[in-house]
């Protein structure tokens, strides 16, 4: 989940207010992949979830190198291990977006 709303965070039974871990430590190399995913608590499937702090991302990453790679640095070690991984992006064109286009191999855009 790379929306600091977090609604795919809480839509799969996972409080986002409780988080030790989400989203916003990987991107900033403060943990991997693996130790922030967690299972749905709705469906057969792993999130890295998201809360507020995100939104701080959006500042932190702008002086780190990669910072437009980030995501799919972190997303290498645990590919192999699903056939596939869906980003769920923020509705702008921003740093987490960039993350989250340049971790995809294929982009769909839902519309009304």
């Amino acid at each position: 989940d790379l929306d600091p709303q977090g609604n795919a965070t809480m839509g799969s039974g996972i409080d986002k207010r409780t988080l030790q871990t989400s989203i916003y430590q990987v991107l900033l190399g403060l943990a991997t992949a693996d130790s922030a995913r967690q299972k749905s608590e709705s469906g057969g499937y792993d999130l890295i979830p998201a809360n507020r702090d995100l939104a701080g991302a959006e500042v932190e990453l702008v002086d780190l190198e990669h910072r437009e790679s980030r995501l799919k640095g972190a997303l290498k070690s645990i590919a192999g291990q699903y056939e596939f991984i869906l980003l769920d992006c923020p509705p702008a064109l921003n740093m987490l977006t960039l993350n989250g286009l340049v971790a995809a191999d294929a982009v769909m855009i839902p519309m009304q």
